[in-house]
């Protein structure tokens, strides 16, 4: 069919949309759903025609899209992808292009509100509010909840392979597989962590050995040194772990003089006193043994040199200077170590039966229970108690301790998918028409694990116990941004919605930047996560990460911007004025993301176009072509050996296979081309001056990155709000969006905007959220039930 057919024609394009149209009328004056979209055929027809068919139809089909090639309703009806990509060019402002004529805002809005209520569906009075795969704990959320669930920081999960990563993030569910080597790690990692937090059996003997760079000065002596030249003594600290009786090794050597080799006293505390003869050369030190007894933790030992002599008349040289030398002192053992009484670990873990005299299988039903509780993060029941202490029972069995027994229940509880899984019980988990609000206790998991990346704390758990956590969400959430540990929010979150992590990654070339060095690469990290965590914690606007008049610098940083007046290693606030408030100023002006946007040689106009399109605008441009070769920057004319970067991308566009998603980077990469490849101001490039020009793809255009930043923070504000908080919500809920998520997005927007953009205001419109509330059953389930229902009828 073609436009020819014209307007009314049973041929003609509208003879398929009149059917189109009568079908959705239909399903949407059913019962429950919204009221009628806007009629296609005298509205959303024309808009199409007038916009989209110069390129999309009447035999084009730029982009393999053609709007007119569908001869069935059931063909149009199940092609979602077109109309989720129609949706999201007509919503980004990124169709139709900026040279051709452009719908108004509100042909814009009604066409948007029509592909949402007859295409998506979407009834704001019964969200779909979604689904999420059950999630595995990923490395950091896996380290964290061992540490507030065991009280100790041993991060077992460094060991770990990395997580993959999916929409931009490693803590989505579909993505976080398990392995059975990763299955392994988890066994073994039980192990350590229950053996450092119960031990049940005496610790093997161990060497710590003191090095005499450790040594004390006493009586004038110099500190860091074992060398006695005169009388004198020097000290050390031996530090050991449980009380008992020590081997002590000290390795020492002398030179002698008239015939008599040094002394060497050692006391250790106050009682013990030995006297050594050190009869061995300097230069071959020989160990000088006593055992002695050792209490738990500091124990004091001086090394005295009492008789120093020197000789000038000696023949023999060897002979002239009597002096000691000490290398350094080991302790070994104890001789007979003994079970160390319970650590503050295992005092918290039995609190919940800290009574020994309690019958011990009632005692142990205790302790299990509260720790399956918290590791589980939600109530446990009997039946899943009582297998958990079979494993107690096993250990009793075969002569274990009490002890011995409640750690090997324990050490079950942290290999099992309850712990190593977020699953959250659903009353009808496979029927994916039950929608329903998720209980208190996964509630309190989701937002623990969105702020925190760890468990629900005491506070949150006894608010879901009461069911009140929904009654006190806002004051929970101000709590829980306050607490330290939100500081994983701009670890996980925003190293990872800023790419900040690819920083490890980076390696500029030294030669050409030559104050590059790891030390700047920290300090770089520093200031971006210092200035997230700032607009985190003190409630600022989110349109600061756009531009503002402060970052955070110390003196190497700064003096690399080429900012005055910042002396000292310490990252802090700094305001900018003058020269550097009109180049510096918000993210896109960060060291950070100008390195990780850059090649090793070079910039990359390129990637930081695309970081900004993606990160800040949510516009990213589509994937190469399958199965074609994209040339690169050097073959796109003849070598230009002093052509400025843009000279050379410029080339680059005028090839075809180039120019549709280079017109969208390009420019945002030149506006920030002032920058070099590791975020210094620069003027010159290739001997020529920056042109720092440019033209959005909504026909904008500026100069230089402080007009840049204008545009995006006064015309581009609620494409910007938009994008952070799709990348908030992806994060919050651990999956992807879908097309049933507008609306969702759309109210928080609209928060955030009213709220005058506040951070938290983000945060709390995210956890009201309909996907962040509430859930639906899964239609995999439905089918597994199914095929399980249709195997027992068939037996």
């Amino acid at each position: 069919m073609n436009r020819a057919d014209g307007i009314g024609s049973e041929n003609g394009i509208i003879g398929v949309w009149a059917s189109v149209v009568l079908a959705w009328g239909l399903l949407l004056l059913s019962p429950g759903t919204v009221a009628a979209a806007p009629d296609f055929q005298k509205e959303i027809e024309p808009i199409l025609f007038e916009y989209c068919y110069d390129c999309h139809g009447d035999g084009m089909d730029k982009g393999n899209v053609a709007l007119d090639k569908y001869e069935e309703v059931k063909e149009l009806l199940s092609d979602q992808p077109l109309w989720e990509g129609i949706y999201h060019n007509m919503e980004g402002l990124l169709m139709p292009p900026s040279d051709k004529a452009q719908p108004t805002d509100a042909e814009r809005e009604k066409l948007i509100a029509w592909i949402e209520s007859a295409v998506f569906k979407l009834d704001p009075k019964h969200p779909d509010p979604g689904r999420v795969t059950i999630r595995r704990l990923n490395r950091e959320e896996y380290n964290n909840t061992v540490r507030d669930l065991v009280g100790l920081d041993l991060r077992p999960a460094d060991d770990f392979p990395e997580d993959d990563t999916g929409y931009g993030f490693d803590n989505i569910g579909d993505v976080l597989t398990l392995s059975p080597a990763l299955f392994e790690r988890y066994v073994k990692a039980s192990g350590i962590i229950m053996d450092r937090v119960i031990v049940t059996s005496p610790p093997p003997p161990q060497r710590i050995t003191v090095e005499e760079k450790s040594f004390r000065g006493v009586d004038k002596k110099e500190n860091g040194t074992g060398s006695l030249s005169s009388n004198g003594t020097v000290a050390a600290n031996l530090k050991v772990s449980q009380a008992g009786k020590y081997r002590v090794e000290i390795l020492a050597g002398g030179s002698p003089a008239k015939n008599e080799w040094p002394l060497m006293q050692v006391r250790i505390g106050k009682d013990i006193t030995k006297e050594f003869r050190v009869e061995t050369p300097r230069s071959k030190p020989k160990p000088y043994v006593m055992e002695v007894d050792l209490k738990a933790g500091d124990n004091p030992i001086q090394f005295t040199f009492p008789n120093d002599a020197y000789d000038p008349q000696a023949k023999d040289p060897q002979q002239r200077d009597r002096n000691l030398k000490v290398v350094n002192v080991s302790t070994y053992g104890p001789k007979n170590p003994t079970i160390p009484s319970p650590n503050a670990s295992h005092k918290m873990l039995y609190e919940a039966a800290p009574d020994p005299k309690m019958p011990e299988p009632e005692r142990a039903r205790k302790i299990v229970k509260a720790f399956a509780y918290r590791a589980y993060r939600r109530p446990v029941k009997d039946e899943e108690v009582s297998r958990l202490l079979q494993f107690y029972e096993m250990a009793r069995k075969e002569g274990g301790s009490f002890d011995a027994g409640v750690k090997l229940a324990l050490q079950a509880v942290l290999v099992s998918p309850n712990f190593l899984y977020r699953g959250e019980v659903q009353p009808d988990p496979n029927n994916p028409k039950a929608v329903h609000e998720v209980d208190e206790f996964a509630l309190a998991s989701r937002l623990s694990y969105f702020l925190w990346s760890t468990m629900p704390d005491g506070e949150l758990r006894k608010l879901a116990e009461k069911n009140e956590l929904r009654k006190n969400l806002d004051a929970q959430i101000t709590r829980m941004l306050a607490d330290s540990k939100a500081s994983e929010l701009t670890k996980n979150f925003a190293g990872q919605w800023l790419q900040l992590r690819n920083l490890d990654l980076s390696f500029p070339d030294r030669q050409i930047y030559k104050g590059w060095d790891d030390r700047l690469k920290q300090d770089m990290r520093a200031e971006t996560e210092r200035y997230f965590e700032g607009i985190m914690r003190e409630n600022r606007s989110i349109l600061e990460f756009l531009d503002s008049d402060y970052t955070y610098l110390n003196e190497r940083l700064a003096k690399h911007y080429g900012v005055d007046g910042v002396k000292g290693n310490e990252i802090r606030k700094v305001a900018l004025t003058g020269k550097a408030r009109q180049q510096r100023g918000g993210l896109i002006t960060h060291g950070s993301i100008l390195t990780i946007t850059s090649n090793p040689t070079r910039t990359s106009a390129v990637n930081r176009g695309n970081w900004v399109l993606e990160n800040f605008l949510a516009s990213p441009p589509p994937p190469p072509p399958d199965n074609v070769e994209i040339p690169p920057l050097e073959s796109s004319g003849k070598k230009m050996k002093d052509a400025t970067l843009r000279q050379q991308l410029e080339k680059h566009r005028e090839m075809p296979l180039c120019a549709s998603c280079h017109k969208r980077m390009d420019p945002i990469g030149f506006g920030l081309e002032n920058f070099d490849g590791v975020g210094a101001w620069r003027d010159m490039e290739a001997g020529q001056p920056i042109d720092a020009s440019g033209e959005l793809y909504t026909g904008e255009s500026f100069q230089g990155p402080g007009e840049l930043k204008k545009i995006l923070l006064e015309e581009k504000r609620t494409a910007f709000t938009k994008a952070l908080s799709e990348a908030m919500l992806t994060y919050a809920l651990g999956r992807g969006l879908e097309f049933y998520d507008k609306p969702a997005l759309h109210e928080i927007s609209k928060q955030v905007e009213a709220s005058d953009y506040h951070f938290h205001s983000l945060v709390k419109a995210v956890v009201d959220s309909v996907p962040f509330q509430m859930r639906r059953g899964d239609t995999s389930g439905q089918a597994m039930e199914e095929k399980s229902a249709a195997k027992k009828k068939e037996s």
